[in-house]
């Protein structure tokens, strides 16, 4: 496993920067329903409470990019087999990013009135920061296998090696998070896989490992088009 984790630095280009939520965004509109099933599978872990943490993994497993086709996508018994194999083990992440965005969550809310208030943006920013380990950590473990430890910590280094993306993904997800907040059905509906998708699309991106495009021609298509052109009846 040790020789996928080679992270790679990313260049500040807009489109760069931006391309794991547009790839988000793509796989959430091309797989809505399946995806919407798994974001309420999602929300029911959610409201048993001691499930949450290993569903959000089992989450993380069925919004992997390499496996949403039909015929590849996580069933429901290999997703209850994740739930049941890290119900425990789960908690880890979910104790180690809970703990300090509580902390933080509460000086945001309590100090953003005082004397200090002008740490808040500085905490707001350590606050994404956080989210984005965990959600970088969630990914790591659920779609690479790492160990527990092991996705926590490594997740960090990704996290700190790719902070200006982070952040501004982080950010262009809180607005649609916000946005569907309001909304209420899109909260319900997708938001979570959404947020998933593209999570795991940064995490591939860091590794240097390569999507296939399914909008991309295939080998097959690739090797007609220059046989149909010269043909007899080709107009290019």
């Amino acid at each position: 496993m040790a020789s996928i984790i080679r992270i790679r630095g990313v260049g500040y280009s807009g489109v760069i920067m931006l391309r794991p939520l547009g790839r988000g965004l793509r796989d959430t509109l091309d797989n809505l329903l399946p995806f919407t099933l798994a974001s309420f599978a999602w929300w029911l872990s959610l409201l048993l409470t001691v499930t949450a943490p290993a569903g959000t993994l089992a989450l993380f497993a069925f919004a992997d990019p390499r496996s949403i086709d039909d015929h590849l996508r996580l069933t429901r018994q290999e997703a209850l087999a994740i739930v049941r194999r890290d119900l425990l083990r789960a908690w880890v992440i979910a104790l180690a990013i809970g703990v300090p965005a509580l902390v933080l969550v509460n000086n945001i809310a309590a100090y953003h009135d005082g004397d200090v208030r002008w740490l808040v943006p500085f905490w707001g920013a350590l606050l994404l920061l956080v989210l984005g380990v965990g959600g970088v950590a969630c990914s790591l473990r659920a779609v690479h296998g790492l160990a527990i430890g092991d996705a926590l910590r490594r997740g960090a280094v990704l996290t700190l090696a790719r902070l200006p993306q982070v952040l501004i993904v982080a950010i262009l997800l809180w607005i649609i998070i916000a946005i569907g907040g309001v909304l209420v059905v899109p909260a319900l509906m997708f938001l979570p896989t959404l947020v998933a998708a593209t999570v795991n699309h940064l995490v591939y991106d860091a590794l240097g490992i390569t999507i296939a495009n399914p909008l991309a021609p295939t080998v097959e298509r690739q090797a007609e088009d220059p046989r149909a052109k010269g043909g007899k009846y080709s107009v290019g």
